[in-house]
């Protein structure tokens, strides 16, 4: 389980068992429920989560996603200004806290969403996905994108201006936040 504090609100977020919309035989049930990507009779990842106020849930909401197989890590969720940014299979959804009402979902990579972050000193967020990172703005504008040679999958370190990943060769990319591009070291 993630926990995120928001003001007096306390999100819970886990991995949720399957759920069939309508379906009696549902292990929970939720005030609202939200389906990323085309594939409709296919979900890869299912995310619950509940909004508390004194250990009193006041909401719930169900995210899934096709696409690649996320899950619930410490780095699948941030929020900001009252917003909570999730990942989840190959997007980014932006939830409004309390009511968890959707802002907006954007796709940021063709694979997996594996992580969101919050770039404080650029004013966005960046997507460690499979295969590309991306820079998002709080709206859910892509602002650029930038591929590896491989997928990355041995590391993420967000740092001042640059972030630092490691693709599955263990080749490593500087990626300066401000344009996208792989600075050479």
């Amino acid at each position: 389980m993630v926990i995120l504090d928001v003001g007096d609100y306390r999100l819970e977020m886990s991995d949720a068992p399957p759920h069939s919309e309508g379906s009696a035989d549902n292990v929970h049930t939720y005030d609202r429920t939200y389906r990323f990507g085309d594939d409709a009779d296919w979900v890869s990842s299912r995310h619950a989560i509940r909004v508390t106020v004194d250990d009193e849930v006041v909401g719930s909401c169900l995210l899934s996603a096709d696409g690649g197989a996320t899950g619930v890590h410490d780095h699948m969720a941030i929020q900001h200004n009252g917003v909570c940014f999730i990942a989840v299979g190959l997007f980014i959804a932006a939830l409004d806290v309390p009511s968890l009402e959707l802002k907006w979902v954007t796709q940021t990579d063709d694979a997996a969403c594996f992580g969101v972050y919050h770039a404080v000193k650029h004013n966005c967020l960046l997507s460690h996905g499979e295969l590309v990172i991306a820079r998002v703005a709080y709206d859910g504008e892509i602002v650029w994108q930038t591929a590896g040679d491989d997928i990355f999958t041995n590391g993420f370190e967000l740092q001042d201006d640059v972030v630092r990943v490691v693709d599955f060769e263990g080749r490593e990319y500087v990626i300066d936040i401000g344009t996208g591009r792989d600075i050479v070291t």
